[in-house]
């Protein structure tokens, strides 16, 4: 008889999909305390329905039948909104609500579903299902409604003319132009400064050993993770040590203000740089693991065939390695466009154009400069963060999926795979 666990696996499932409501909705707080209660007496039923046909008691259909009546017992007794116990925040019940029901359906919904299919070695197995889907559907729920969010506000406050005008001060003109054209070019000085480098220790680390080869290989795992506002903070301080030195216009950069040059906080090839410390790792660490992926019998037979190793670098370990090096290169230059923290101490609006040696801006910062403040000007220029970053979740979406094709036609180019 398999009306029991299926019913039981039935409101389990209902009780995960109404926690899933719960995360988002306040509006369901007439549902959580009776679903609870009726699988609180579906788990009794499976209970005796276990113990009738094994003559065995389960206790872990016994801990999560109380469980259940104890959660709703908690969410009848609880207030509307919850605060104090030294937490700087008011929480509404539904938050509560869901992290119950996540935890007393989720469960059951395993134990049902090993009843429902038998309770053998191989139901045991298929009953972990819900607790490896359930994460990775929450996840991409998440990312869904975030991205959907962005598309529809975006989308809405669509205008070309903030477009292609760029930003205008005292004057006070909305626009964006230098924040996109200043996205794009971190992206080119990024890509010029770390893709040599990249590519460099790559290769010296997949060919060279020694005491030298680990110590950059200790080099750039620190670097990939170190914290972003460290980086941020450093050049600041590069700025600043930088004033009045024959640097100064190069790193401090500098902008026509109408009475004359004028000091900026941080030039474009300033930020480069710094985003480059993010981006050399990714590269060097992609290239690594395309030319160890290189058959030793290709290589081999290179050498054999009287080439140098020169030759067979350039000719064969390299091309081999070029969809790797691709990926980790687009990687990069998608995380130089949305990288706010390392520039946001030193980024302008972007009013003075964008240049080399201009004050630094990008889209990223265009969001962070238009949040909460008490400028009027900045509120009206809220209504447009979301095309900002529309746009600039459609560049790194774009490098991601170029890099996907360009990774599989380099590889049936120089793989034949």
């Amino acid at each position: 008889m398999k009306a029991i666990p299926a019913l039981t696996l039935a409101i389990s499932a209902l009780g995960i999909v109404l926690g899933c409501l719960s995360l988002v909705l306040n509006s369901l707080e007439a549902y959580p305390v009776p679903l609870l209660g009726f699988l609180s007496f579906s788990l009794i039923g499976l209970l005796l329905h276990v113990h009738h046909h094994r003559g065995v008691w389960e206790r872990g259909l016994i801990i999560l039948a109380g469980f259940s009546l104890i959660s709703a017992l908690l969410l009848l007794a609880l207030p509307e909104f919850l605060y104090g116990f030294q937490i700087n925040a008011i929480f509404h019940r539904s938050f509560i609500s869901a992290l119950l029901l996540f935890a007393a359906a989720l469960p059951s919904s395993c134990s049902s579903l090993r009843h429902l299919l038998g309770a053998t070695p191989a139901a045991e197995d298929i009953s972990r299902y819900p607790l490896i889907i359930l994460p990775i559907f929450l996840a991409l729920a998440a990312y869904a409604l975030f991205i959907s969010h962005i598309f529809s506000e975006g989308a809405a406050n669509l205008d070309w003319k903030i477009i292609t005008t760029p930003y205008g001060h005292p004057i006070r003109v909305a626009g964006m132009r230098n924040h996109i054209l200043g996205t794009l070019l971190l992206m080119a000085l990024t890509s010029l400064i770390s893709l040599p480098i990249g590519v460099g220790a790559g290769v010296f680390l997949s060919e060279y050993g020694g005491r030298l080869a680990g110590v950059v290989r200790f080099s750039l795992g620190a670097l990939r993770g170190i914290s972003v506002f460290i980086l941020g903070i450093t050049a600041l301080s590069l700025v600043g040590y930088s004033e009045g030195t024959f640097l100064s216009d190069i790193i401090t950069g500098v902008y026509d203000a109408g009475a004359g040059q004028r000091a900026a906080d941080g030039s474009f090839l300033t930020a480069a740089i710094f985003l480059s410390l993010l981006v050399i790792p990714l590269i060097a660490r992609a290239t690594e693991e395309g030319i160890r992926s290189l058959p030793t019998e290709i290589r081999e037979g290179s050498l054999a065939l009287g080439a140098s190793e020169g030759r067979t670098l350039t000719r064969i370990i390299l091309p081999w390695s070029s969809p790797n090096i691709v990926t980790g290169f687009l990687m990069g230059c998608a995380e130089a466009a949305g990288s706010l923290a390392v520039i946001m101490f030193m980024a302008g609006t972007g009013e003075h154009g964008v240049g080399l040696l201009s004050e630094v801006t990008s889209l990223t910062h265009f969001i962070h400069d238009t949040g909460p403040g008490p400028d009027l000007f900045k509120t009206l220029m809220r209504d447009y963060q979301y095309l900002a970053a529309l746009l600039l979740l459609v560049i790194t979406t774009g490098l991601g999926i170029a890099a996907l094709i360009l990774k599989q036609r380099l590889a049936r180019r120089y793989r034949g795979a």
